[in-house]
């Protein structure tokens, strides 16, 4: 017997009627991956103007917006090299001060605010390892996008002298972040790990610094990107994990596009040749749809970015700019690794070579993996 007109729309309904409540649950378990996101947004990208608003907010009685948040970029730009006990000084001595005189309660509240940032940068450890919340972190991460995987040659990590090469580093590492960093899975094949971040970011990054910090523990810790620590962590034969295309490939950035700052960064090489490291090229598909980002002046924001000057202007979600766009699939690959010979002081020559085999095995992982993640006319642009 064939179902009659009643008892198909019977079923078209209640299939429609199971659709919406399938939705409606994921809307409900998105909710703190995206309270995670934005908390995680506010504290790694907004930190530093936050204190400029709030510098600024206790000047401008006496000057005005513009120019109190002007001042407060000059007295960021100095006390950033000083020790932040001192700057936490400074900035309680010049912004209460200034409240003071101005007999205002609101430049008063902002004093305060800019005070209690400043002094989270003179605290030397803000908290210790948090295990729940690292675990709250690796779920509510990767279930933010549509789809989060990492794939590849994970069978051939070996714990120990490991460097992860990361690419590419869009606006704000959104890959690097959800199957990385915060995956257990790449916890377990690589074991005890080091995320190397921008220095500033990491020892004066405000409230940054507390995400940072809470994630210490067996798995490893997030520390500076500068010469000494790189050093120091691979002198004891310490896993490094970092993304060497830096504020480069931020401004090279172009939705859809994958791109990379490859062809001058050969430090990275040169230190895994000085220790004999496996050195792995990791590679995120879906990266380069995460943000939309204005485009145009590039050499000149090339140029910028020598001097530690991130110069790109992205926005994700229209109704949040600083969340990455929910409905991309990121699938992170990571590479069968390039085993370097242990050579004390390498020549220019001997890195030129290592680092020429290195972006040959990053091609071929990313021809490798293109179609398996969607994209089998992808270009890899290495610039």
């Amino acid at each position: 017997m064939t179902a009659g007109p009643s008892q198909a729309a019977a079923v078209v309904g209640a299939q429609a009627k199971a659709a919406s409540l399938e939705e409606v649950a994921q809307d409900h378990a998105w909710l703190p991956s995206l309270l995670l996101f934005l908390a995680s947004g506010i504290a790694w990208t907004a930190s530093i103007p936050l204190l400029f608003v709030t510098v600024g907010g206790s000047i401008q009685p006496h000057v005005g917006w513009p120019w109190g948040v002007a001042i407060a970029v000059v007295l960021f730009s100095i006390l950033v090299q000083v020790d932040q006990r001192i700057a936490t000084g400074v900035v309680f001595l010049v912004s209460f001060s200034s409240a003071a005189v101005a007999g205002s309660r609101q430049a008063l509240v902002f004093s305060a605010a800019a005070t209690g940032l400043t002094m989270l940068n003179g605290i030397k450890h803000l908290c210790s390892g948090c295990p729940q919340l690292l675990e709250f972190q690796c779920k509510g991460y990767a279930r933010y996008h549509k789809s989060c995987q990492l794939s590849g040659a994970l069978d051939s990590i070996q714990p120990g002298r490991s460097f992860f090469a990361c690419h590419p580093h869009g606006c704000t590492s959104v890959g690097w972040i959800s199957n990385v960093v915060w995956n257990r899975r790449f916890h377990h094949a690589a074991g005890r790990c080091f995320y190397l971040i921008d220095s500033t970011l990491r020892n004066k990054g405000l409230l940054a610094r507390l995400f940072c910090d809470a994630f210490e523990g067996p798995h490893g810790g997030f520390r500076d990107n500068s010469q000494g620590t790189i050093k120091q962590l691979m002198a004891r034969g310490e896993s490094v994990c970092m993304i060497p295309g830096a504020y480069q490939e931020a401004t090279l950035f172009t939705y859809g596009r994958d791109r990379v700052a490859l062809n001058k960064r050969r430090g990275f090489v040169k230190y895994c040749l000085r220790h004999g490291y496996r050195l792995h090229p990791v590679y995120t598909f879906g990266e380069s749809e995460t943000y939309w980002a204005l485009g145009g002046f590039e050499s000149f924001r090339l140029w910028l970015n020598n001097y530690g000057i991130p110069t790109v202007a992205f926005w994700g979600l229209w109704w949040c700019p600083i969340l990455p766009r929910r409905h991309c699939e990121l699938m992170t690959f990571v590479g069968q690794p390039l085993e370097l010979p242990c050579i004390e002081n390498p020549t220019d020559e001997e890195v030129e070579l290592w680092h020429g085999k290195y972006m040959k095995c990053l091609q071929v992982l990313f021809d490798r993996h293109k179609a398996e993640a969607g994209r089998p006319s992808a270009k890899l642009e290495i610039v």
